[in-house]
């Protein structure tokens, strides 16, 4: 679909970009999930004058080059590895910008993809503009994950000294990168473009009832994948403290991942397997029934990048109570749309929860603003303005 700004296409930019990314999803057809890449992707070719984008995808892929747009061709590159990948494309991209007008180079991380902007801004004398939205670089949570993290986030800071223009999708990332040398008047805070619609109306009466049954009346709901990453185990810890005053209240987490045994068996050694339901992955289109039913929304990571799925709970009118990582200040204003915890705190999770649960008015008020929040920072017009911003600042600084 074509971008439209107050009922008219919106006018493309006269930059041709050149864009680096390992998601294989620029070569599947949309699949209506939250943020999909492909139809992202059109609408960044829909306000570009030319839009190439050259991508890593498994060998057995066909490899021929696609063109979802006139003016949008992806290249598919297939390589045994990332570090083949690395060769493979900045041979590609040397040819590509020799053959076509290329203004600028754009990066889908400040990795690999970087390394192959850098080396292609070197070999064709072009700016590069780094995107750096999984908050990594610099985290500490995420730098203790493997050990080559802390490799990796030496590349990412040589990287981020060699780039003119970045781009991040929360407040936290903008200052990390600030921090680790990057010029602050030349960081544009971007967020992921999000369809809100399905969540804004959604009916999860039904679905509510079923959750609750007889014993309880009030529902909780994480949803998100089952990862160290997430910290379940600090919200486990977080609900006898709660149910000791709120009996009633039920807790759902949505969605599955390596630790989903480990937690469960963590719940029943608690002696809290009936007050908290893991469901399981669930359809996409199911979600927006799962939020509307909650009363609240509850993220307890120890990091994230920019946590889509707060935008969903805001825009299910939902108020929130996530930990202090990326993308929660955007949306969580503390005490207004909702509450923010310091990471790893049972007992501060479980305060903010009971607070909300002792003032069901108050929720709802909070919910209300957060949908307000959520409409206004996902708007898609005023992303797409960013973008267009963002790359014709780069492309101004070609040599």
């Amino acid at each position: 679909s074509m971008p439209y700004q107050d009922g008219r296409l919106m006018e493309r930019i006269p930059v041709s970009l050149l864009t680096i990314s390992v998601d294989p999803d620029l070569v599947k057809p949309p699949t209506q999930s939250p943020g999909d890449a492909y139809d992202r992707q059109l609408k960044y070719a829909g306000i570009l004058e030319q839009y190439h984008a050259i991508t890593f995808v498994k060998r057995a892929v066909d490899l021929k080059p696609l063109q979802p747009a006139p003016n949008f061709a992806v290249y598919p590159v297939g390589s045994r590895s990332l570090l083949w990948f690395v060769r493979d494309a900045v041979r590609l991209g040397d040819q590509l910008c020799r053959a076509q007008r290329i203004d600028a180079i754009s990066t889908q991380d400040p990795f690999f993809t970087a390394l192959i902007g850098y080396r292609l801004k070197r070999k064709c004398g072009l700016p590069l503009s780094i995107q750096s939205v999984a908050d990594q670089v610099d985290n500490p949570y995420w730098l203790a994950e493997r050990r080559v993290y802390p490799v990796m986030n030496w590349l990412a800071r040589w990287l981020i000294h060699r780039a003119d223009t970045f781009r991040v999708n929360s407040i936290e990332q903008k200052e990390r990168l600030a921090l680790a040398g990057a010029p602050r008047d030349r960081i544009w805070n971007l967020p992921m473009m999000i369809e809100l619609g399905p969540f804004l109306n959604a009916d999860g009466s039904a679905l509510r009832r079923d959750l609750l049954g007889d014993q309880f009346d009030r529902l909780i709901l994480f949803m998100g994948r089952l990862t160290p990453q997430k910290d379940i185990p600090t919200l486990l810890q977080a609900i006898p403290r709660v149910s000791a005053r709120h009996p009633r209240t039920r807790w759902v987490l949505v969605g599955d991942g390596g630790q989903a045994s480990a937690l469960r068996q963590q719940a029943e050694r608690m002696s809290l397997a009936d007050r908290v339901l893991f469901t399981g992955a669930v359809a996409y289109a199911d979600t927006p029934a799962y939020l509307a039913a909650c009363d609240f929304f509850v993220l307890p990571s120890s990091y994230e990048g920019s946590a889509r799925v707060l935008a969903l709970a805001a825009a299910a009118g939902k108020p929130i109570i996530a930990t202090r990582v990326s993308g929660t200040s955007d949306l969580v204003s503390d005490g207004e749309t909702g509450y923010v915890t310091p990471v790893g705190d049972a007992a501060a999770l479980a305060n903010r929860m009971q607070t909300l649960l002792d003032n069901p008015t108050q929720a709802i008020e909070m919910g209300r603003k957060a949908r307000s929040r959520a409409l206004d920072v996902y708007d898609e017009q005023r992303i797409l303005r960013g973008f267009q911003e963002l790359w014709v600042a780069t492309a101004g600084l070609r040599k």
